[in-house]
C-alpha cells in the first residue's frame, strides 16, 4: 500500500521512509503526483490543527490520500517562543549544527533546560476520512553537541532516563523515542485498517 505524504522536507522524508516497519506500507513524496511544489501557508493554533490543515490541503490539490505532520520544540524556559512557530524562529538556509547554536545562544544564562519535541501526523482522503495522532518526547537541552547519528535536534535532545541523547542511539532505539516515529507507526496502522475494513464493505 503506498501512502502519500505532504512535505518538501527530504531528510524528514528519509526518516519516515526508514522507520517503517510494515511490508504493507510503502512512503511517497507527492511530487510523485504532481509537478508543481506544493507549500501551505500554516494557520492553526497548535500542531493538530497544522497537521491537519496540511494533510487536507494536499488532499484537495492531489485528490488523493495524504499523510502530514506538524511538530516542533517547546521550551520550559521560553514556552511561547517556538511551539508551532519552531520552524518560523531560526533563520533562514541555516543547517542544523547552526539551528542548534541559535538555541544554544537562546539559553546560555537558562538553568531550566527542560524541553518537549512533538510531533502530530494527520491523514486526510477525499471521502472526508481524517485521522490524527500526537506524541511527545520531553527531555533536557545539551549544553554542546553530543552523538553523531540522526538529525535535526538529536544532537541536543538529551533524554535523562537513559542517560543520552537522541543521537547517540542506534536507529532502531532512537525510533522507540522519537515521537514522529511513534506517530506514524500508530497512524500507518489506523490507515491499513481502515483501508482493509473499506475492502470488505
Amino acid at each position: 500500500m503506498k501512502i502519500i505524504v505532504g512535505t518538501n522536507n527530504q531528510g524528514k522524508l528519509t526518516e519516515m521512509q526508514d522507520s517503517i516497519q510494515s511490508d504493507q506500507v510503502r512512503l511517497i513524496s507527492y511530487t510523485e503526483y504532481t509537478k508543481l511544489r506544493l507549500d501551505f501557508a500554516e494557520t492553526g493554533k497548535n500542531f493538530r490543527e497544522n497537521a491537519v490543515e496540511k494533510a487536507e490541503n494536499f488532499c484537495h490539490s492531489l485528490n488523493q490520500p495524504v499523510l502530514a505532520d506538524d511538530g516542533g520544540l517547546v521550551l520550559a524556559a521560553f514556552p511561547q517562543l517556538l511551539g508551532i512557530k519552531t520552524a518560523r524562529f531560526f533563520k533562514t538556509g541555516f543547517s542544523d549544527q547552526e539551528k542548534n547554536q541559535q538555541l544554544f545562544d537562546l539559553m546560555k544564562d537558562q538553568t531550566n533546560r527542560k524541553v518537549t519535541l512533538s510531533a502530530t501526523l494527520a491523514y486526510a482522503n477525499p471521502k472526508g476520512l481524517t485521522l490524527v495522532v500526537e506524541k511527545a518526547l520531553s527531555g533536557e537541552l545539551t549544553l554542546e553537541e553530543i552523538g553523531t547519528e540522526g538529525y535535526g535536534f538529536d544532537r541536543i535532545f538529551f533524554i535523562p532516563s537513559i542517560g543520552k541523547t537522541l543521537a547517540q542511539l542506534p536507529l532502531e532505539e532512537r525510533n522507540r523515542y522519537s515521537p514522529r516515529t511513534r506517530a506514524l507507526r500508530e497512524l500507518t496502522n489506523q490507515i491499513v485498517l481502515e483501508a482493509n475494513e473499506n475492502e470488505k464493505d
